[in-house]
């Protein structure tokens, strides 16, 4: 039997980066249809126009079409998963997987959705580990909000702003050797974007360090569903 999954970017469809890596651990037996809450827009221009965060907005960062980075609105970004989530659940999914880990309301649909945010708040809350705790986010514009969403579950944190779009090998190389000259020994790499690749370099350069990737839990909710 073929299960069908929909995946909803809050960028722009497909995800090649993404799927390079589920496509290592879901079985052949999943069919994946993709859409992206920017897929309706023509350029970057066009995206920043319409969905540029104001002051006082939460941004979110993901990733377009042509594989460049886009900061984007929460808050204007919503209604347009809204009709997309619409779209998936019209096409009869078995599931509805939001390829973000951000914060956001629950969506309507008859189908299961599954948001990632939930599932590494849900780890996060099984863990005690008194040391501090390094939180890995796209972008320095979110430090507060990130201190804010995980110090309910860590008191020692340690948030760090690296883009997994525009930051190269060396780029997370240095952050790994910070997490290693730190002696901190648990990592969460809160964002999607962030791959397996970005993972092993860091493990790599902090052999120490338990890394959790966004991806990976998700791809391990996936299998256990299916």
């Amino acid at each position: 039997m073929l299960n069908r999954i929909g995946m909803l970017t809050i960028g722009q469809s497909p995800r090649e980066d993404i799927m390079n890596d589920l496509s290592k651990i879901l079985p052949s037996s999943i069919e994946i249809i993709e859409v992206g809450a920017l897929d309706d827009f023509k350029s970057k221009k066009e995206v920043m126009e319409c969905l540029t965060p104001e002051p006082g907005e939460v941004v979110y960062i993901s990733r377009l079409r042509d594989g460049s980075e886009v900061r984007v609105s929460k808050e204007k970004l919503i209604p347009l998963m809204k009709s997309k989530i619409k779209y998936l659940d019209s096409q009869k999914v078995d599931v509805i997987i939001i390829l973000c880990s951000g914060e956001f309301p629950e969506f309507e649909a008859t189908t299961a959705i599954v948001y990632p945010d939930k599932i590494l708040k849900g780890v996060a809350s099984s863990i005690y580990y008194n040391g501090e705790v390094a939180v890995l986010i796209p972008s320095s514009e979110q430090i507060d909000y990130a201190y804010d969403k995980w110090s309910k579950y860590f008191h020692k944190l340690k948030i760090i702003s690296i883009s997994p779009y525009s930051s190269d090998i060396r780029d997370f190389t240095i952050v790994g050797e910070k997490i290693r000259s730190k002696d901190i020994r648990f990592v969460i790499m809160d964002c999607m974007g962030y791959s397996f690749m970005h993972k092993h370099i860091l493990r790599n350069s902090a052999p120490l360090a338990k890394v959790i990737t966004t991806r990976g839990i998700v791809g391990k909710i996936i299998l256990e569903m299916f």
